[in-house]
Order: structure tokens, then sequence, then C-alpha cells
């Protein structure tokens, strides 16, 4: 009976919106403030700004407001359906400023890359006019895979008359990297860095 008793009381409590568990959403206060990430030498880190931002971070750190009762998660940023908001990027002019956050630096394994701070349709043109500046001259592109083909003079000393240059979605951006021929594998570190150099000159 007494059992029976206890568990009415725990369902009455439930639907009339009370807990009976402490509310601990206001512990973070204790949390211990840890230094910013240190990007190692030739390392590149694009994308600072937090993605769970703290409301009224300053007003917080002080104490708790006149009007907090509890902490409200931020919520996370919507999904984007990659293709439909592409094609709609592909509509809009792309920002004359934006291609100044294009960063020449090497990936973990020492090659070559550019990355850019931007959207890929805006990245894809920047590029484009970039290579138009340049003695790269364009064989082809296929836009749905992100892929100049390139003819290369030989002052590069690539030891090929064509490669690549492959633009792909990472975490940190756009990253802008040489592929040989065939796209099978990076070209060497020599030529391929002469070659985005020649490009980042024209991207900034």
């Amino acid at each position: 009976m007494k059992k029976a008793a206890l568990t009415l009381a725990l369902v009455v409590s439930a639907a009339s919106g009370c807990s009976w568990l402490p509310d601990s959403s206001l512990n973070y206060r204790n949390a211990q403030m840890l230094e910013p990430i240190q990007v190692p030498e030739d390392g590149v880190f694009i994308g600072e700004q937090p993605l769970y931002a703290v409301p009224r971070q300053e007003e917080r750190l002080v104490g708790r407001g006149e009007d907090e009762k509890r902490f409200e998660v931020p919520k996370p940023p919507q999904l984007v359906v990659l293709g439909g908001a592409d094609e709609d990027e592909s509509q809009q002019p792309a920002p004359k400023d934006a291609s100044s956050k294009a960063i020449l630096a090497r990936d973990g394994n020492g090659y070559p890359i550019i990355m850019m701070s931007t959207r890929f349709a805006w990245a894809w043109e920047y590029v484009g006019d970039a290579l138009g500046n340049t003695d790269l001259k364009i064989s082809d592109r296929d836009r749905e895979v992100g892929i100049y083909y390139l003819k290369v003079p030989e002052r590069y000393t690539l030891g090929a008359k064509t490669a690549q240059l492959k633009l792909s979605h990472t975490t940190n951006g756009i990253q802008v990297a040489v592929l040989n021929e065939e796209g099978t594998a990076l070209v060497e570190k020599t030529p391929g860095q002469a070659i985005l150099e020649r490009i980042f000159e024209e991207l900034n």
C-alpha cells in the first residue's frame, strides 16, 4: 500500500511540472577556465566563433542575474542542406572582401594548401577569378566535384603538363589543394607550393 502511494505521489509530482531532482543548470559557473587552443606552427584554424555561445557571458561571470532562474541551453545552428543552399548562394554576388580570408598553410603531412573561410560557391568564384590572372590555364572544370583542370607551365617544375586543383569542404572552411593529373594524390610539395603561392597572390 505504501509503495502504491509513493508511486502515485511521483506521478502527480511529474504531471504538475515539479521535480524532486535538484536543478544543476547553473553549475557551469564552477567550471575551470582553460586557455585557448594553440595552433601548431604552419597549422591553420578557421572558425573561432563558438557554436554554443553563452548568452550575456560577461554578466554571467559576475553572478546570477535578478531575472535568472536557470540556464537555458543555446540552440545549435541549423543544418544546411547541401545542394539547395549552394544553388541559392550561386545566385548571390560574392562579397568582394571575403577572398582576403584566404590563408596559405600546410596540412597535417606538410603539404601546402590554401584555406578559405567562406562558402563553397564563393570560394569557387574567387579561385576561378584568381586563376584567370595567372599563367595556369583552365582546360576544364567540374563544379559538382570542385575541380579545376589546369595546364601547368614548365616553370613550376611539376614534371607533368597538367594537374587538378581541388576545392573541398572541411570543418575549418574550404581547402584548396593541388592533385596530380589523375586526381589520385597530392603533387610533390615544391611544385604544389609554387602553384598555390601564385594563386594566393591573386586571392589577396
